[in-house]
Parts: structure tokens; C-alpha cells; sequence
């Protein structure tokens, strides 16, 4: 028989996962897994049960939001298991999810878990020191992905990300910033950057799906110039909820690995969870790094 470990983050999103077990588990029953659950009790516990356990396992299946996959991933690289990783997503906004195409039916998602094939997807590393799956960003709407609190998290959803965001506009601080992508080199004042492999940016932009292939070995890089004018700040304002980023308010590109040099260290956030910063950053994309089971998105191509 095979063998599937099961993680499940209890509080994440509206604290859900817990109701969900006995579907997940007798699902997998149904298609010859013999199922072994795990509960998260602490951040980075999905970390510390990936890790020691992913090589056991013919399927690895995390119940939670963005950070308990981010968890999980990294539990995975760290041990260098080609384990299939399975995505039921019960959190807040589910970015990641989404764009995976991943259902967030959690009976519906299991069993195309089981029914799509495996395929593999990109990771990154920030500063040899986290590994992340879809962004790492700093500056504008960068501390609402991590400053919301969780039960504001789970009685708003979405909404308690914008409503955050909103603070974020009235306290934007340019940053003096040196970009090395690829060794192309940029230098501006940037108000914020992403460094994404999703069509969510900073859980509030979106980029166009024909702009992002989730496997190819490259990142998206958007960086947001600082506004001089209220003019520039309009245009960005009209350019970010239309998603167009054509213009001087922008820098947008693909690339494999991404060097930041600053005159301060920023703080991060990583697929929605704090990272101190350092006057100096290097981001790398490693590609196919991980297996993922369950998708059907046409970002996979």
C-alpha cells in the first residue's frame, strides 16, 4: 500500500482543515494510500515534519494557506525529497493556490491531487537563507501580507489584506536600490519590488497569466518607481488596478537570479511571511526544483 503523510495547519484561513480530515483521509483510503496525519503547532513545524519525513512517503498533503505549503517546500528542498507535494487550500486568500488552479473544495482538490499528474515547479532561494514558492517583496503593500493578524485573517479574508494595504499607501517610503538582474543593472528610488513566479503580486497586483510560466527557470521582476508628481502617482494608481505595467512608472522583466544592493536593509516578506532584509539580497530560481501534484493551471506549461 501506499504511503501519504498529511499536514495540517488547524488555525489557518477559518480554521477549516480540522473538519475536513475524515474526507481527506478516506478519499485516499479509496485510492490505496495508507494515510498518516500530522498537526502543525507552531510556525515552522510543517518544516520540521516535511523534513524528517518527506523520504518515507509516496505523497506529501498540506492542509493550510500559503505559508504552510511554504513550510512544506522547504522541508522538502532541505531534504532533498522528490516527494509529490499535494495543496488543499484552506487559508485566507490561497495566492499561490490560485494561481496552481488548485480548488479550494477540499474533496475536489484531494481527489485531482490524486487524478492530475505530478509536475514540477520552480523555488527560490533568498540569500542561500529561505526558500520560497511564489514572491518575495519588499516595500509598498509588502507588510500587509504579514502584519494582519490571524483571527483578522479568518473574519475578513481578503479584505483585511486590502484594508492594510490601504496604510501602507499613506506611509510609502522610497528606497535608493541598485538592481543586478541577469546582469542587467537598474537604479532608481523604488517605493516597492516583487520577485515573483505567480500571478499575484504582493497579494494585491496581478499580473497577466501570459506574462508568467511557473516552470521555465525565470522569475518576474516588478519594481515600482518612486511618484515625483501627483501625475506619476495617478498613472501608477490607474496602471496597477488595470495591470499594466507598460510605462516609466515601472520596471518589469524576467530573470533567473536578481541581486538587490540598498542603502538600508529592507524587510521582506516571503510568500507572505516576514524576512529581515540586508543591505544586500540575492535571489536565485531553482528550477523544477519541486513536485506538485494536483494542478491545472495554464501557468504549468
Amino acid at each position: 500500500m501506499k504511503k501519504a503523510l498529511l499536514i495540517i495547519n488547524p488555525v489557518s484561513g477559518k480554521m477549516k482543515a480540522k473538519s475536513i480530515v475524515f474526507d481527506v483521509i478516506d478519499t485516499l483510503d479509496k485510492n490505496g494510500y495508507e494515510t498518516t496525519v500530522r498537526i502543525t503547532a507552531h510556525k515552522g513545524h510543517a518544516t520540521q515534519i516535511a523534513r524528517q519525513g518527506a523520504k518515507k512517503y509516496s505523497l506529501i498533503v498540506c492542509c493550510g494557506g500559503d505559508g504552510t505549503v511554504n513550510e512544506v517546500v522547504a522541508g522538502c528542498m532541505i531534504s532533498n525529497a522528490e516527494t509529490p507535494i499535494g495543496y488543499i487550500p484552506t487559508g485566507s486568500t490561497n495566492d499561490f493556490a490560485s494561481s496552481l488552479g488548485l480548488s479550494v473544495k477540499p474533496v475536489d482538490a484531494i481527489n485531482n491531487i490524486i487524478k492530475f499528474p505530478v509536475r514540477s515547479l520552480d523555488v527560490g532561494l533568498f540569500n542561500t537563507e529561505r526558500y520560497f514558492n511564489y514572491i518575495a517583496s519588499f516595500g509598498l503593500f509588502t507588510s500587509s501580507s504579514y502584519s494582519v493578524p490571524q483571527s483578522t485573517k479568518n473574519t475578513l479574508g481578503y479584505l483585511a489584506y486590502v484594508l492594510e494595504a490601504l496604510k501602507d499607501i499613506a506611509n510609502v517610503k522610497p528606497y535608493r536600490i541598485t538592481v543586478n538582474a541577469d546582469g542587467e543593472i537598474f537604479e532608481d528610488e523604488y517605493i516597492f519590488g516583487a520577485v515573483a513566479n505567480s500571478t499575484s503580486v504582493g497579494g494585491i497586483m496581478r499580473l497577466k497569466a501570459d506574462y508568467v510560466d511557473m516552470r521555465d527557470g525565470l522569475f518576474e521582476i516588478l519594481l515600482i518607481k518612486n511618484p515625483r508628481s501627483i501625475a506619476d502617482f495617478h498613472k501608477l494608481l490607474v496602471s496597477v488596478s488595470a495591470s499594466d505595467f507598460e510605462n516609466e512608472m515601472f520596471t518589469f522583466l524576467h530573470a533567473k537570479q536578481i541581486t538587490f544592493n540598498m542603502e538600508e536593509a529592507i524587510p521582506w516578506s516571503l510568500d507572505g511571511e516576514f524576512q529581515e532584509g540586508s543591505q544586500c539580497v540575492t535571489i536565485k530560481n531553482i528550477a523544477s526544483a519541486i513536485n506538485f501534484a494536483g494542478q491545472n493551471s495554464n501557468l504549468i506549461k
